[in-house]
């Protein structure tokens, strides 16, 4: 079949720091203890494959392969590509972009990107990243295909792909439409055969996990958030008998047992969830799974034990603050007594929680955290990060930080959960990192907190030894927080970019 020679590629980490490049995550290993794998990339691989299209999947996020051996690797197979598409994120794209454009300068191929920087502020992704040739805004799915399936990849053809932004010389050609996968509700087994998922493990479980998408779309609209710049307001749910159709392949041929449901808010639908819930617990596959959820979906007992029965372990929810007022200042709807009532739920209901708060959002104070530090005790969930606000480009709160002159930089390396950039209101970095340092060893060393989590500590010793070790030196220690950021990249991008173009 006629097409591209495509390069499906996770680029690899950064200074030896792993990240997550999937969705809208776009945090480092430590921050949940795991990488999630690229499985946008591998819906994308079983697309390709299910159209007879070449192509080849590299994971040098999984693997470690430096970019020299990818070149070599693909040199051994005699497989020069046409096209690369890789995964990034806000924070990590001008470092992936340097190891892309070494790949565009070796084969002469355009290299087209995506994520949720890609989705949120496309044209500053593009200024960014200037070897980048193409970024795909919102879902990715369609357009890595109908790029591939192109005969030649000429300029003309590029605008026929109405998600695509794209340079045409010394101009930024914007896209015209928000990606939507059309086949999402039917869409293929993603190609886990080529990934390695003995380096995708859970800490405390230690076993390899896959991905199975439940859901997209994001009816809320936290100012913080790039979920539905990504994936938009439109909820849209798979089928469950599908959705535990491929549960229980995954079983049979991947010999996987854990499954994270993803989605961003797995249980927004009850109706259909406990309709999912109900064909698991009726094949009984003896599955572990767990997700993102909200506090005010949690607030029936006799839905939290179908989630139970079904095989849930842990669910995830952003609590965010203490404050009503905060809260309501980020578009974050969550009703306190809601929040207690799930709290009180997963617990009874033998559910592991996981808490996530937000410190330093615009308007607060230090005595505000110091509140949301005490709560977080007060809720006790069975684990608990907190993070400083990140003002994403694209998202509200970056707009609103724009506008109010609390932007300190535009360093986007800078723009994840290990630091924090705004000024203003007597917050700063030195406050708010002190302020969340004080919070995870108050959460984290309560001695009843530690008796009670004995056992995970070994486990997560035995699982996740370098993590933890990481963990501890910034909770304990204060150790700094390792740049992600090469200090030679920014000169390689702009070799690489003069050299492909010459």
């Amino acid at each position: 079949m006629p097409g591209q020679k495509t390069l499906l590629i996770n680029p690899p980490p950064i200074n030896g720091i792993r990240f997550t490049r999937q969705g809208r995550c776009q945090e480092r290993e430590d921050v949940l203890g795991t990488t999630k794998p690229p499985y946008s990339l591998l819906v994308c691989a079983a697309l390709l494959r299910e159209r007879g299209l070449e192509f080849r999947f590299v994971d040098q996020m999984a693997t470690g392969q430096t970019t020299d051996q990818v070149i070599a690797q693909l040199e051994r197979e005699a497989f020069h590509p046409d096209l690369i598409v890789f995964c990034s994120t806000t924070p990590t794209l001008e470092a992936d972009a340097a190891e892309m454009a070494r790949l565009r300068s070796r084969f002469h191929a355009p290299i087209v990107c995506f994520g949720p920087h890609a989705s949120a502020a496309p044209r500053q992704s593009m200024e960014k990243a200037p070897v980048v040739d193409g970024m795909l805004v919102g879902e990715p799915e369609d357009a890595v295909v109908a790029l591939a399936s192109l005969d030649v990849l000429s300029l003309e053809r590029l605008d026929t792909i109405p998600s695509l932004t794209y340079r045409r010389d010394d101009t930024i050609v914007p896209h015209k439409a928000q990606g939507v996968y059309a086949g999402f509700a039917k869409m293929p087994f993603a190609a886990w055969d080529l990934v390695s998922l003995d380096r995708y493990q859970l800490p405390l479980e230690g076993k390899p996990y896959i991905i199975v998408e439940t859901s997209r779309g994001c009816p809320y609209s936290c100012d913080f958030c790039v979920a539905p710049i990504h994936q938009g307001h439109k909820y849209r749910e798979r089928d469950a008998v599908s959705l535990v159709d491929e549960i229980e392949r995954a079983t049979r041929e991947l010999g996987v047992f854990h499954f994270y449901l993803w989605a961003d808010t797995v249980t927004l639908n009850a109706k259909s969830f406990g309709r999912f819930c109900d064909e698991l617990i009726a094949r009984k596959l003896n599955i572990r799974w767990f997700g993102n959820a909200r506090a005010d979906n949690l607030t029936d007992p006799a839905f939290v034990q179908r989630l139970k029965d079904s095989g849930c372990w842990m669910l995830a929810m952003g609590i965010e603050s203490a404050s009503d007022e905060t809260r309501r200042d980020m578009v974050k709807k969550l009703e306190e007594q809601k929040i207690l009532t799930a709290f009180r739920n997963l617990r009874t209901h033998g559910i592991r929680s996981f808490a996530f708060f937000i410190f330093g959002y615009p308007g607060e104070t230090v005595e505000t955290m110091k509140k949301t530090t005490e709560y977080a005790i007060a809720l006790d969930p069975d684990f608990a990060n907190f993070y400083p606000a990140v003002p994403y480009p694209g998202t509200a709160l970056y707009d609103k930080s724009v506008r109010e002159g609390l932007l300190t930089q535009e360093d986007w390396s800078k723009m994840e959960y290990s630091y924090y950039i705004l000024n203003g209101g007597g917050l700063d970095e030195r406050v708010v990192m002190r302020e969340i340092i004080r919070a995870r060893r108050r959460f984290f060393l309560r001695p009843a907190y530690i008796t009670r989590h004995l056992s995970d500590v070994m486990r997560l010793l035995v699982t996740k030894r370098h993590v933890v070790g990481e963990v501890l030196g910034r909770i304990v220690l204060g150790n700094p927080v390792p740049e992600a950021k090469p200090a030679s990249h920014v000169g390689e991008q702009q070799m690489a970019v003069s050299g492909s173009r010459s």
